[in-house]
């Protein structure tokens, strides 16, 4: 996730403990909604979402001890500080915001625990199935990008499948979408969501050649040569 998702994730759902206590989303979206056609995938967007939930649960702490401040910061000018009236007057009016949404925030800290004790068992059902298929050595990180490819495939299959019931065909982006790689492009071919003797067009690599394009053969590498260890 990038720097920018963080904090934008952060505040909302810093604002939706305050305007209302409910969670950043349900078990059901986290399970079936979220971004992730594969178990790997999956992973990797909960642990996103877990990162933020976690974030979020910090707060409960920085709020307490901002409020706690506020009021020794009042106590302070009220005895002995040499607070001015408009000071203490805004302080005041600061501590009873604070205060008016105190049970909101606690019912909403409440909430964003509970989500957080969800992610963490979501992602435990999850790695029991993608850890038998970890690659020697792998680390999270590196079995995300070793499963982008697989990915990307069954993701644009079910588009394409989807198009396909409601359409009867598949729409020319989808199908140019699959020839960006032989492995989806070979895949949808063998589960008959594209003829299987269709070629990809390929022109000439020598832009001094003549300009001429030919049907090229599905080629791909083998599993060792893919992921060779770290």
């Amino acid at each position: 996730m990038s720097q920018e998702w963080e904090l934008l994730e952060l505040i909302q759902g810093h604002v939706l403990l305050i305007n209302m206590a409910q969670k950043f989303n349900s078990e059901f979206n986290y399970r079936y909604q979220v971004i992730g056609c594969t178990p790997w995938e999956k992973i990797k967007t909960l642990k996103g979402f877990l990162e933020g939930r976690i974030r979020a649960a910090v707060q409960e702490e920085a709020t307490k001890l901002k409020y706690q401040a506020k009021l020794s910061k009042l106590n302070h000018l009220l005895n002995g500080g040499k607070g001015l009236e408009h000071e203490i007057l805004e302080l005041k009016a600061e501590i009873i915001e604070t205060e008016s949404f105190h049970e909101t925030l606690k019912e909403g800290y409440e909430l964003n625990h509970a989500e957080i004790k969800i992610l963490k068992k979501l992602l435990k059902e999850l790695y029991v199935l993608a850890e038998p298929t970890r690659i020697e050595g792998y680390t999270d990180e590196q079995m995300f990008e070793a499963n982008a490819a697989n990915e990307f495939t069954v993701d644009i299959g079910r588009e394409i499948q989807a198009e396909m019931i409601a359409n009867g065909r598949p729409s020319p982006a989808k199908l140019r979408n699959a020839m960006s790689n032989p492995h989806t492009w070979n895949a949808l071919k063998q589960i008959g969501l594209i003829p299987k003797k269709t070629k990809i067009l390929e022109g000439n690599p020598n832009p001094q050649l003549k300009i001429e394009l030919k049907g090229v053969e599905d080629i791909i590498a083998p599993i060792k040569d893919k992921h060779p260890k770290p």
